[in-house]
C-alpha cells in the first residue's frame, strides 16, 4: 500500500514538472555559438610498430581504411562520420604519419588506434604520440 502511494506521488510530481516545462517552454537546446569550433581540425601524430623486423609496403589508403574500421568497430557509423579520420601524410621509411580529424572526434580516433591489429596480413600496433592544431606544427614535430 505504501509503495502505491509513493508511486502515485512521483507520477503526479513528474506530470506537474512536464506540464510546467511545456507551459513555460523551458526546453534548453545546446546552440552552437561558434561554427569554427566544429570545423577546426586536429592532427594526430602516430607511428607504427611491426610485429617482425620486416619492411612491408603500407600505403596511406590501407592505414586509413584500418583506422576507419577500428573507429566503426569501437563506436559505430555515427562516430565514424563525426570524426572522419584521414591519413594526411605517411612516411614509410620512418613508419610515422599524421591523421587529420576534427575537434569533436579526435579522442575517438586516439581511443580506436590500438584496435588496429593487422594491416596487409601483418600484425601492427599504431601508437598516437602527439595531437596538434595545425598541420605545419605536426610536420615540424614529425621531422624531429
Amino acid at each position: 500500500m505504501l509503495q502505491i502511494i509513493i508511486d502515485l506521488v512521483l507520477l503526479v510530481w513528474l506530470i506537474m514538472l512536464t506540464l510546467y516545462v511545456i507551459k513555460n517552454k523551458n526546453i534548453y537546446t545546446k546552440k552552437i555559438i561558434n561554427k569554427r569550433s566544429i570545423r577546426s581540425k586536429r592532427y594526430i601524430l602516430f607511428y607504427i610498430i611491426l610485429s617482425k623486423n620486416e619492411n612491408i609496403n603500407i600505403s596511406n589508403k590501407t592505414i586509413e581504411d584500418a583506422i576507419r574500421r577500428s573507429v566503426k568497430e569501437l563506436l559505430g557509423n555515427m562516430w565514424l562520420e563525426i570524426s572522419n579520420p584521414k591519413v594526411v601524410f605517411y612516411d614509410p621509411n620512418k613508419l610515422q604519419g599524421i591523421i587529420s580529424t576534427n575537434r569533436a572526434g579526435y579522442k575517438v580516433v586516439i581511443a580506436s588506434l590500438p584496435l588496429v591489429k593487422e594491416i596487409n596480413n601483418t600484425k601492427v600496433l599504431i601508437v598516437a604520440t602527439r595531437t596538434t592544431g595545425s598541420l605545419k606544427r605536426a610536420k615540424k614535430l614529425m621531422s624531429m
